[in-house]
């Protein structure tokens, strides 16, 4: 992506008569194809498989008694105190509107698709947070891994795990943001300095600043 296609979503949406197809196919055109660009199906599928791995295989050594998995067994065990776990029952289901997100950006984006999108949504939870999706996914990690300690031995791995996921859709995030600023140039880094990545509580009390 060069610099000469910086700000060309607003053109594309500007412009009269296009159907959400032949947007998407101006976008592509003008090198702007996220699904090429940035390889989130397969990141996420790699983040998921580290994750599953290393919060579950101690677990899975204690219930299945295999010897070749027995070390794990020696990993010390933390106790997740039971209204920590009920905590995190809470917050997934509060976070449920995040996990969301994506289909205000399907019905708004101008493309009928949720990373080919023309026109930036500042809607919804979008006011709150530039990447609701990403804390979604690994707000989601961590807290299943909290709610199943009870089940599945949370050790030192789990918590490996779980800083991996954050770490790992973090960057995510941040390359999303790279290629939103080839979209829309100026619109996005101003959009940027509004509104947080992840901390919804600080875009809370900017909304609130806002309304009053």
């Amino acid at each position: 992506m060069n610099r000469k296609a910086e700000g060309i979503a607003k053109e594309i949406a500007q412009k009269e008569g296009l159907t959400p197809e032949e947007k998407k196919k101006e976008l592509i055109k003008a090198g702007l194809d996220f699904t090429r660009d940035i390889p989130e199906g397969p990141w996420i599928r790699v983040i998921m498989v580290v994750w599953v791995i290393l919060c579950f295989l101690p677990g899975i050594a204690q219930l299945s008694k295999l010897e070749p998995l027995s070390f794990l067994l020696n990993l010390y065990v933390i106790k997740i105190p039971l209204f920590v776990v009920f905590i995190a029952c809470g917050l997934l289901v509060a976070l449920l509107p995040f996990g969301l997100s994506e289909r205000l950006r399907v019905g708004k984006g101008g493309c009928s698709s949720d990373h080919h999108t023309v026109v930036l949504v500042k809607e919804g939870v979008y006011k709150v947070i530039r990447n609701p999706e990403y804390l979604f996914l690994f707000s989601l990690l961590v807290l299943i891994s909290i709610i199943i300690s009870f089940l599945f031995r949370f050790t030192i791995l789990s918590i490996i795990g779980d800083i991996l996921a954050v770490i790992g859709f973090t960057m995510l995030a941040r390359a999303e943001e790279k290629f939103n600023i080839q979209k829309w140039g100026d619109e996005y880094r101003e959009y940027m300095k509004e509104v947080p990545r992840f901390n919804f509580i600080q875009g809370l009390l900017r909304l609130r600043k806002k309304v009053k």
